[in-house]
């Protein structure tokens, strides 16, 4: 029990200094944390917080901010879609009566065209902004994304992996 409670304090330390982190992105003018804005972020947020090691120029930083913004705005669309799929996909599991499988085929179908939309976009939005890096950039990014992957592999090691069933 302690030691479940204790995983649950870390977790969410951890959490906490990634909410952090992505506050003072949109501090340092890269727009706001992942996901804050109501969705999934634009490019995947292990790039997001890479990035920060590339040491971007005032430039670079604007031509990032108008690649993502351009990318929100491009899926806005597909977001609310996808709101509004998810709502109705609760209002049926949470409605009296009895819901199977079938009553949601339609639904999940719709769900998955708008994610695979909407994951093609954001590779498309990451491919934008490291065509914005120099090469020197790139290899500072690479190396924090491999030191925020093992930072992932020590965590694990400790807590035990994100889908590990709690501890007695």
């Amino acid at each position: 029990m302690l030691k479940s409670r204790f995983s649950m304090l870390i977790a969410t330390a951890i959490l906490g200094s990634c909410m952090i982190a992505g506050a003072a992105r949109a501090q340092d003018g890269m727009g706001p944390p992942p996901g804050m804005m109501g969705g999934p972020p634009p490019v995947p947020p292990p790039l997001m917080m890479a990035l920060r090691a590339a040491n971007l120029t005032d430039a670079q930083k604007t031509q990032v901010h108008n690649i993502l913004n351009s990318s929100r705005t491009s899926t806005a669309s597909q977001m609310d879609q996808m709101h509004s799929i998810r709502e109705q996909i609760a209002d049926k599991l949470l409605s009296p009566g009895t819901v199977s499988a079938s009553d949601l085929t339609a639904l999940l179908a719709q769900q998955s065209a708008l994610q695979q939309q909407l994951d093609t976009q954001m590779v498309s939005t990451t491919i934008q902004i490291r065509g914005v890096l120099t090469a020197d950039q790139l290899s500072k990014v690479a190396a924090a994304h491999e030191k925020l992957k093992q930072i992932h592999s020590q965590i694990d090691a400790i807590l035990g992996p994100p889908d590990a069933p709690p501890a007695p």
